[in-house]
């Protein structure tokens, strides 16, 4: 297990707002509690900072923003602040950020994707019909198509992991969703358990569930044995004309 910053992200630069997170800081999830102090200036700013004119009709923006040039809004999205998005981000149709949230530059998210207090890094990118919450997303890394960042324990209590080891490790939060270094990708369709980390250059095939601690350069997959079996040929009943005696 490995909880430090640079085991996650590296090359950050002093004109990435990432860099405002890190600085003098050793341990990842310290990174959250810096988040929280640039929602805290935006807040007290109790303003809408718009750079942008790219915003479609049917855009909601909500609470304390701030939204830097080239920023593109497209129809359907809801921005709820307070809420930082960096230069020439892509918000496509129906997205949903939500509060918390920290893009950094050259960002995507996907059509009707939902993030929430997560911290996207440059480059970073959340595809369509995906949802992730508390999250850190690295430089350069894909979140898939229709992925599902769990956010909270079952039990709603904090949230233990267990190390390559099985040591269990108390996160000593009741929220979180996953770290995701550098240039590191997630599948369409797979599900990741609250307090997730996983390392650089790190890809997690598609339809996979993962959890726990991941570390750097590994692909990771579930094996699958398809089973074929003989089946009857039965033309199936026209949806418009759908009954109980139909499907018996």
């Amino acid at each position: 297990m490995n909880f430090e910053i640079d085991y996650y992200f590296t090359e950050i630069v002093e004109n990435e707002i990432f860099s405002k997170l890190t600085t003098d800081k050793c341990d990842v999830m310290d990174i959250f509690n810096a988040s929280a102090q640039i929602m805290s200036k935006i807040n007290n700013k109790n303003c809408q900072t718009i750079k942008t004119s790219n915003i479609d009709s049917n855009v909601k923006i909500l609470g304390n923003v701030y939204i830097d040039e080239g920023v593109e809004i497209q129809s359907g999205c809801i921005i709820e602040g307070p809420v930082y998005i960096g230069k020439n981000c892509k918000i496509l149709y129906n997205s949903y950020i939500r509060p918390g949230t920290i893009m950094g530059d050259d960002c995507v998210v996907g059509f009707a994707s939902e993030v929430k207090h997560t911290i996207m890094r440059d480059g970073s990118k959340v595809s369509d019909l995906a949802f992730v919450g508390d999250s850190i997303i690295g430089k350069n890394s894909r979140i898939g198509s229709g992925v599902i960042v769990a956010n909270r324990g079952f039990n709603q209590e904090d949230i233990i992991i267990k190390d390559e080891n099985k040591n269990p490790i108390n996160l000593k939060r009741e929220v979180m969703g996953i770290i995701l270094g550098d240039n590191s990708r997630i599948g369409s369709n797979c599900t990741t358990s609250p307090g997730t980390f996983i390392g650089q250059f790190t890809w997690i095939y598609p339809h996979t569930c993962i959890h726990g601690f991941i570390p750097s350069q590994k692909k990771v997959y579930d094996k699958q044995n398809m089973v074929f079996l003989d089946n009857e040929r039965k033309v199936l009943t026209k949806s418009t004309s759908w009954n109980h005696d139909s499907y018996k």
